[in-house]
């Protein structure tokens, strides 16, 4: 893929993060000198079947943001179409996902829980009262800044007053924080944003969420089953909280706070009562300082990343990091560190930089690479991301010689110890001096799959690489398409 260095009037200046619709970009505004993300669509997604549909989301995005303007919401200002890749210009924010944090198994101070979800109503009942419905609220459409405050992004499937893009009778939204109306596909209204609310309050008390499982089973869930106290998950925590959670999530949109306001009154008045005290406007700086380093910890490896073709962050307008220094990272002593930074360059497609430190984690705690991927899918949102990080297991397996699989293939409790041992231990083989012609013909072959960029994956890789093998696959991992993948393999003569 060609490096873009303009965009309609705006001079891109890097990439943020790149997600299954398209690329965010950092850019600047040249005639009012203002820093922007761009949030762009894919080509092949605009000339494909869906293209329609997915330029009418992002119209729909500008429209329903671009007639907010609220302080805890991602501001949008700009939209447009360039050789055939729309896009939108909205609000750089510095700052951290909350779905990013929540992804390495941390859990917030109830008094910065309550922080968030003030903020949070306080947005949504601006939101409401201007009539624009959400429908996809959840910590990963949810950004906390250096200075404490909440940030509302993706307004991509919101209803505006009567005009919707899915009719009654489509299912919108992300699944495990949907409301039972949404499954069901009945009329939605500000409700549904309510129950989806009292979903990410639930996450940030328990830790986990109050519905799990495959499609089916969360679905009936949601709609049928009561959800678990999440003072059963976090002990100690007040009562009232459980309270708060049972109507935010009650089944019958009638019987749960009536709107945004009525839940932060309820919220605050809950608060006020269990700890004799008014709650907090910010989140507390030491969390700010704690989301920081969740992200800056894997930060480093994640612009290598960037500057070898892009990782994946999902994030709508959001900077990889907030400064500060990262923590020390988990060690895994029974892993090669090339079978990790691989899985981690997997995960970090779907997650992004926080992809490091949750690897880290997970392989401190496996076994063996099955054990370590069943651990990596609990991390991911959705089904098509958790089948796509199988697929990299297999890949995986395939270019430790097969020694991961053996003649069994993967049973359901992962991938044998002692093959795995082979596959992560095993004494390398004799290794042949990197020539620079070597990398000269890497890069040209490269090129014909990335273009411009191949050169400079190809030195950037060389500088690590222990010889002509190495560095070949290394380029390779670079590559999405497995035809195309095996067709550059072959041409240098690595493995196919």
């Amino acid at each position: 893929m060609a490096e873009m260095h303009k965009l309609g009037k705006y001079e891109i200046q890097g990439v943020l993060g790149r997600g299954g619709m398209g690329t965010v970009y950092r850019a600047r505004d040249p005639v009012i000198d203002r820093v922007v993300a761009l949030k762009t669509i894919r080509r092949e997604l605009i000339d494909g079947g869906g293209g329609a549909a997915m330029v009418e989301r992002f119209h729909n995005e500008a429209r329903a943001a671009g007639r907010l303007n609220h302080p805890a919401i991602v501001a949008i200002y700009d939209f447009g179409e360039d050789a055939d890749v729309a896009y939108i210009a909205m609000e750089f924010v510095d700052g951290c996902g909350l779905g990013q944090y929540l992804g390495i198994g941390e859990r917030l101070p109830v008094a910065d829980v309550v922080s968030i979800m003030l903020q949070l109503l306080e947005a949504l009942d601006y939101v409401h009262q201007r009539g624009v419905i959400h429908r996809d609220i959840k910590a990963a459409n949810l950004l906390i800044t250096q200075e404490g405050k909440l940030k509302i992004t993706d307004f991509g499937i919101a209803r505006i007053d009567t005009a919707q893009i899915t009719q009654v009778g489509s299912i919108v939204g992300t699944p495990n924080a949907m409301a039972p109306e949404q499954f069901l596909g009945l009329a939605v209204d500000h409700r549904a944003d309510l129950f989806s609310a009292g979903v990410v309050f639930y996450e940030l008390l328990a830790g986990k969420r109050p519905f799990n499982g495959a499609m089916e089973a969360m679905a009936y869930q949601v709609c049928h089953e009561p959800h678990r106290p999440p003072s059963i998950h976090a002990p100690g925590l007040p009562a009232v909280f459980d309270h708060i959670i049972d109507r935010a999530l009650a089944k019958r949109p009638d019987e749960r706070y009536p709107d945004a306001a009525a839940f932060g009154d309820a919220l605050r008045e809950a608060y006020a009562r269990a700890y004799s005290a008014p709650p907090a406007l910010a989140v507390s700086e030491e969390t700010v300082v704690l989301t920081a380093e969740a992200v800056r910890a894997n930060l480093a490896a994640y612009q290598a990343g960037l500057a070898a073709g892009g990782l994946a962050t999902g994030a709508s307008g959001v900077s990889p990091g907030l400064g500060g220094q990262p923590p020390p990272r988990t060690q895994a002593t029974q892993w090669q560190e090339n079978t990790l930074k691989t899985v981690e360059r997997q995960l970090a497609a779907y997650i992004g930089p926080l992809a490091g430190v949750i690897v880290r984690r997970a392989a401190s705690t496996s076994n063996d690479l099955g054990e370590l991927y069943a651990q990596l899918e609990g991390k991911l949102d959705t089904e098509e991301a958790r089948r796509g990080l199988r697929d990299g297991l297999t890949k995986l397996g395939m270019r430790t010689g097969g020694q991961a699989f053996g003649s069994t293939g993967i049973t359901s409790g992962g991938l044998g110890r002692s093959m795995v041992r082979e596959a992560t231990q095993a004494t390398p083989a004799p290794t042949v001096p990197l020539a620079p012609a070597d990398v000269e013909k890497a890069g040209r072959a490269l090129a014909r799959h990335l273009g411009p960029i191949a050169p400079v994956l190809a030195k950037k890789a060389a500088a690590s690489a222990a010889g002509p093998a190495e560095l070949y696959r290394a380029l390779a991992e670079h590559i999405d398409d497995d035809d195309a993948r095996r067709r550059f393999l072959a041409e240098v003569g690595g493995l196919g």
